[in-house]
């Protein structure tokens, strides 16, 4: 039975939204490690990570358990958005404990919290201003009305994370700035949990026939991140490189708009997109 699309539920965002017409894209996940490596560079972040969560054993899994529960919050229905935002928070709830070294602003014995505000931000806006890079720069740009949409309707999201509006910039604009300033500041430093971390994450063990796919990811990720970002892990990269980069994908952009919609999304967000039919007394 063919159900009107009235009679569906497409979760927080749905057709027409900002935020499926960005996220569909699977090529944006092409900026996935530049997010991590931003968000790890905060020594409570990689803290957290480091001692609660499998990336360092299991890091293909983590990365799928996480994008899974990703898809979920922005593609599926209402009831399954909340309950990865419940699986999410209810991780997080035994993701706690006290620095063990001086590292950037933070001193020793600082307490971390992944539900503390401060850094629930800093990984919300990491992935905000990820996604919206990413789709410039491999598919098309976006109006600034349209990111500042894609901004607002990602508040949706946040806050089922525990995340408070009030505790956010209040528009894109702010939360660029937001993201500049912290990349600019103390609060991110060059831990070596931080290092071993982005090591993991750039080069985990994997067959040989994936190195290339690594070195691939290793170039993409390179290119993206701001220069302080580089430094703290020590990536070097040249100008050369960046004109490579930028040539390559201004042809990604000239070849995109021409492929077929079935393959510039996943099969796992084509399925979510489609809804779940509300099913009514009537």
């Amino acid at each position: 039975m063919k159900w009107p699309a009235h009679m569906y539920d497409f979760g927080y965002y749905g057709p027409g939204s900002v935020a499926w017409k960005v996220n569909r894209e699977w090529v944006v996940l092409l900026g996935g490690t530049r997010a991590v490596l931003m968000q790890i560079a905060h020594p409570l972040v990689a803290l957290g990570v480091g001692n609660h969560s499998s990336y360092m054993t299991d890091p293909f899994g983590r990365a799928e358990r996480t994008f899974v529960l990703g898809e979920h919050l922005t593609f599926g229905s209402t009831r399954k958005a909340r309950q990865a935002a419940q699986t999410i928070n209810n991780l997080h709830k035994h993701v706690h404990g006290h620095l063990s070294i001086d590292a950037g602003d933070f001193a020793q014995g600082t307490r971390y919290d992944a539900r503390d505000p401060e850094l629930l931000l800093w990984v919300h806006a990491t992935l905000v201003d990820t996604l919206l890079l990413s789709y410039k720069i491999f598919i098309g740009p976006l109006t600034h009305a349209e990111e500042e949409q894609y901004y607002q309707e990602s508040k949706e999201v946040a806050h089922l994370l525990g995340l408070l509006p009030k505790r956010m910039p209040e528009g894109i604009d702010d939360l660029k700035q937001y993201v500049h300033e912290m990349v600019h500041s103390d609060r991110l430093a060059p831990t070596l949990q931080a290092r071993e971390l982005a090591h993991q994450t750039l080069f985990p063990p994997a067959s040989r026939a994936l190195r290339p796919l690594m070195h691939l990811n290793f170039n993409i990720t390179n290119a993206l991140l701001p220069q302080p970002l580089r430094e703290i892990y020590g990536l070097e990269w040249s100008d050369r490189q960046q004109r490579a980069f930028e040539l390559s994908a201004r042809s990604l952009r000239f070849v995109l708009p021409h492929v077929p919609t079935t393959l510039r999304e996943l099969p796992i967000t084509r399925r979510l997109m489609r809804g779940e039919a509300k099913i009514s007394a009537s």
